[in-house]
């Protein structure tokens, strides 16, 4: 809901209340003007009638003999009541006083009504009402709920008797009817909900024209905040129809856009800068890793050059200190001499053929494909050893299955150098499991990488030894060259990708090999 039209509301709903307020009052102030009145009115008629009843007891009186006793004299009062022609006329010309004056009875100490300004009540009971001044009295919402909707009768009653009595030989009722009472209330509230109805309606009309002239100075300003995001950084503007005030704020919020323009560009060449340092050092991540990678070769070709140097060298000790011995014991030393620097040459030249830079034919290459031919290739020498092969493909983590993926797990690679990879992790695989088992190659698709794994049910690799697998001419084999890995480590390094595993003993071990996705923007 907008600001101007929560104020349209706020500003009716206050105007509504006002106006309900002042209704109350008035409605408050009018039935009470209307209801004293009928009460004065009613207790006018009363004493007005108990006047006229004492004058015609007192007039008629001699015309019957003086009774002796109390109950002879009301019996005497109630006969000259009972009988007066003159009392029903003048009951009839009291109703006259007010409205809201219904009925007018005279009764006696029974209740039996002796006159009334209505003769089908003669002879009747006298029916008791609420007393009219109780209520008067009431609260407001009681009255109008009676003028309104119950509408009842109201009375004023006054005792006529001897000094003295306690009961008195006459009650004087006079009624009075709500009905009358609303009939004179009805217009008045008429105009009351015309009036309030018309205030409303003006406010509306007021509040709608100004909340459009109050709020459009913070209009402008809203406008020049949404200038300010959508990078619109206007400086100067008219402010010749705006407040003195709003012109200020809107002057600020301009030169408040033009720091957050300052701010932004300073922060979008520092995310610029971010990113080539963020490039900087990932290229320097990855000459470390390769770094890395080659002193652990160097390391362990150091290794193996150091073995058949101290061959070397004490064997040419030996032979300094036996050059007077046998011709055939002198030969035995030098073919001793002679294996261990063939063995060294064969190892520098190793070391020399891993070292030199590997041309990479880079082209399309589906690592699936690859991976199904290299388990084809395999499978009869697996089943000949008892071990279960099988390839299988999924795609984001979903189920595998034996059949090729539902779309091809493209890499940008050297086809030769990567089936060579595979075909090392898998030679491995089959020679660590002896007794049979399961060897599974899974080629996935995930969050744009393709991941290929070799998983086997192999005895696993001692803790010891994890840290070396990777090193060159490094093997647990009796006939293993050392090499296998090495050169994998390498070819997975050549294509930015990366080779991890997992082994658990007397489980199995799992190498993983994770290349980037080759993307397609057709």
């Amino acid at each position: 809901m907008s600001l101007r039209v929560r104020l349209v509301l706020l500003i009716v709903a206050l105007v509504a209340l006002v106006a309900m307020a002042l209704s109350f009052l008035y409605l408050d102030n009018l039935i009470n003007t209307l209801s004293n009145d009928a009460l004065e009115r009613s207790e006018q008629a009363s004493q007005q009638v108990k006047a006229f009843v004492i004058g015609q007891i007192n007039q008629h009186a001699s015309d019957y003999e003086v009774p002796s006793t109390k109950p002879e004299t009301a019996t005497l009062w109630n006969e000259i009541v009972a009988t007066d022609r003159d009392l029903p006329t003048m009951l009839e010309k009291m109703l006259a006083l007010s409205p809201a004056l219904v009925e007018i009875n005279i009764a006696g100490q029974t209740g039996k009504i002796l006159a009334s300004s209505n003769p089908l009540h003669i002879d009747g009971m006298l029916t008791p009402l609420q007393p009219f001044a109780v209520w008067k009295n009431g609260p407001l919402y009681r009255r109008m709920v009676d003028l309104m909707a119950r509408r009842p009768d109201y009375q004023v009653r006054v005792p006529l008797g001897f000094s003295g009595q306690t009961d008195p030989v006459f009650t004087i009722q006079v009624v009075a009817s709500t009905v009358l009472l609303r009939s004179a209330l009805l217009p008045q509230v008429e105009t009351l909900a015309e009036v309030s109805g018309g205030a409303l309606l003006i406010s509306l009309l007021l509040t709608v024209l100004g909340t459009n002239r109050v709020l459009r100075p913070l209009k402008r300003i809203e406008q020049t905040i949404d200038r300010i995001v959508q990078g619109n950084y206007r400086g100067e503007e008219s402010r010749a129809r705006l407040d003195k005030e709003f012109a200020v704020v809107e002057s600020k919020l301009n030169l408040l856009g033009q720091r957050y323009r300052g701010a932004r560009e300073d922060a979008t060449e520092l995310k610029h800068n971010v990113d080539e340092l963020l490039e900087r050092m990932a290229s320097q991540l990855d000459v470390a890793s390769r770094l890395a990678a080659i002193s652990r070769i160097t390391g362990g070709v150091a290794h193996e050059i150091k073995n058949p140097l101290n061959a070397i060298s004490l064997r040419l000790d030996l032979l300094r200190a036996r050059l007077g011995a046998p011709e055939d014991e002198l030969i035995a030393e030098i073919d001793i001499l002679s294996k261990e620097v063939r063995r060294l040459d064969r190892v520098v030249k190793t070391f020399l053929d891993f070292s030199r830079p590997l041309e990479v034919r880079l082209q399309e290459v589906d690592l699936a494909v690859l991976a199904a031919e290299v388990a084809d290739l395999f499978g009869p020498q697996a089943r000949l050893a008892g071990i279960a092969l099988r390839f299988e493909t999924g795609e984001n983590g979903a189920a595998a299955s034996t059949s090729l993926a539902p779309s091809p797990m493209i890499i940008r690679g050297d086809p030769d150098m990567l089936k060579q990879a595979i075909l090392n992790l898998v030679t491995n695989a089959l020679e660590a499991m002896k007794s049979g088992g399961n060897l599974v190659l899974r080629a996935m698709r995930v969050n744009g990488t393709v991941t290929l794994s070799v998983a086997d049910d192999g005895p696993g690799i001692p803790p010891e030894l994890r840290e070396k697998v990777f090193q060159l001419y490094f093997t647990t084999k009796t006939k293993g060259s050392g090499i296998g890995l090495a050169m994998t480590f390498r070819a997975v390094q050549l294509h930015n990708g990366t080779i991890d595993f997992t082994s658990e003993d007397g489980r199995g071990t799992t190498f993983r090999l994770q290349f980037p996705a080759l993307v397609s923007h057709a």
